[in-house]
């Protein structure tokens, strides 16, 4: 008993540090976007909140805050993908790779220039991604479309062309032996401002190449779960990506790319850096959390008493100071991501002036400056309040007896506050 205590409070704090990434912590005077409620069945369910606003004035859409969580039960999801598509256009919150924003014409070609070299990284990137999934290199970017998910082929579509709106040409190069490859690269390119090959300056030729790749690269080991992955695992739950269609019409990623949030994050110290090593799976302590998560996954009372612990985190984390410590992760996370996602939404009302319904995809902890912006700076006003269930536990599942759950349950807030 007190063994698994341990463990599940010990992963629950875990949890808290890396809330943000997964649901998010709300802070401030609005009302809640996240509650736990406890049924006369004994169940207890986590759920999120879908706020509308209208405007005051009454001309524009109606702009809905649709709470997120990137692990939660299937049925959440598949009830979030349901609302969502009945809407104009939907927001997303994802960290995105550098080179997938578009290139604006309005651009100087200096940054033109800067943003399809980018474009063509990411490429080279993808084109990784297809030797491993495929053990071969693609012939061009149509065969890179055909042979990938639809995300990824979403993704590939959307950045053909380069800052000029010229078409990225692909270069492929063999070395062959005794009719086998011996080595394979392919390489990605652009003419640069004047659209034609050769030239100096902002009019040469933009090139990107990748490595050699060999025969035995076929076997190389595929990159560890994400710790969302993993936890997801491990509580018998879905993972958003996994679950949800967002490469849909209308669907927009407005969120920040991964090297400026790197860049924010380091300068705010390394401290705050690491946690996207530990949530990409590959940093020792990623690791070492993988293995425990494993063994949570093994175990079904283990695990249902991590999944109740979660839902009473992220509960109590709306009433807590929790975010009020990470004072400089709440600076890029927070404030940062909610101004790029407002000027999403501003771009897209002037983009398309019909439109009926907005939707805000994003984590919780979003939402009170989100909402903050609508109110104060934008002239909407609350309408109604939606709730979906997105996690359950039934408590007897847990193996435990009621005053067990209740002593663990309160260890757990109790471990929550006094770390934060």
């Amino acid at each position: 008993m007190r063994q698994s205590i341990h463990i599940v409070r010990t992963l629950a704090l875990l949890a808290a540090s890396c809330t943000i990434a997964i649901a998010g912590v709300p802070a401030g005077d609005t009302e809640p976007y996240t509650r736990v409620t406890e049924l006369d069945n004994g169940e207890v369910v986590l759920e999120m909140c879908e706020r509308a606003f209208v405007p005051a004035n009454g001309e524009g859409p109606r702009i809905h805050l649709v709470s997120a969580i990137h692990i939660a039960d299937q049925s959440f999801y598949d009830q979030m993908q349901r609302v969502l598509e009945t809407y104009d256009s939907v927001l997303f919150e994802g960290v995105k790779p550098a080179g997938l924003d578009a290139i604006g014409q309005e651009l100087n070609d200096i940054e033109k220039m800067m943003a399809t070299t980018k474009r063509l990284e990411l490429l080279l990137d993808i084109a990784d991604g297809f030797y491993e999934k495929n053990g071969r290199l693609p012939e061009d970017l149509s065969d890179m479309i055909e042979h990938s998910d639809p995300r990824v082929a979403g993704v590939i579509t959307s950045i053909r062309n380069d800052g000029w709106g010229n078409a990225i040409g692909t270069t492929i190069s063999k070395s062959i032996k005794n009719k086998e490859i011996t080595k394979h690269t392919i390489g990605f390119s652009s003419y640069g401002a004047d659209g034609e090959p050769g030239g100096y300056e902002l009019e040469a030729d933009i090139i990107r190449t990748s490595k050699s790749y060999l025969p035995s690269d076929k076997k190389s080991k595929a990159a560890p779960a994400g710790i969302q992955s993993q936890m997801a695992d491990a509580l018998h739950v879905s993972f958003q990506l996994d679950e949800m269609d967002m490469a849909g019409k209308g669907w927009i990623n407005a969120d920040i790319d991964i090297e400026t949030l790197q860049s924010q994050l380091a300068e705010q110290g390394e401290d705050n850096a690491m946690i996207l090593k530990l949530l990409e799976g590959n940093s020792f302590q990623a690791k070492v959390i993988g293995f425990v998560l494993k063994f949570i996954e093994r175990s079904p009372a283990l695990s249902t008493m991590m999944k109740l612990a979660m839902m009473d985190m992220l509960a109590l984390a709306e009433s807590s100071d929790m975010m009020a410590q990470m004072d400089a992760m709440q600076d890029v996370i927070l404030h940062g991501r909610n101004d790029i996602v407002i000027d999403y939404l501003k771009a897209e009302l002037k983009d398309n002036p019909n439109a009926k319904d907005i939707a805000i995809f994003y984590g919780a902890a979003h939402m009170p400056g989100i909402e903050e912006t609508l109110v104060n700076e934008m002239g909407y006003t609350p309408e109604s309040d939606t709730w979906a269930p997105a996690m359950r536990v039934n408590v007897a599942d847990t193996g435990m007896s009621e005053r067990q759950i209740n002593m663990m349950r309160k260890m757990i807030k109790d471990s929550i506050e006094n770390q934060f």
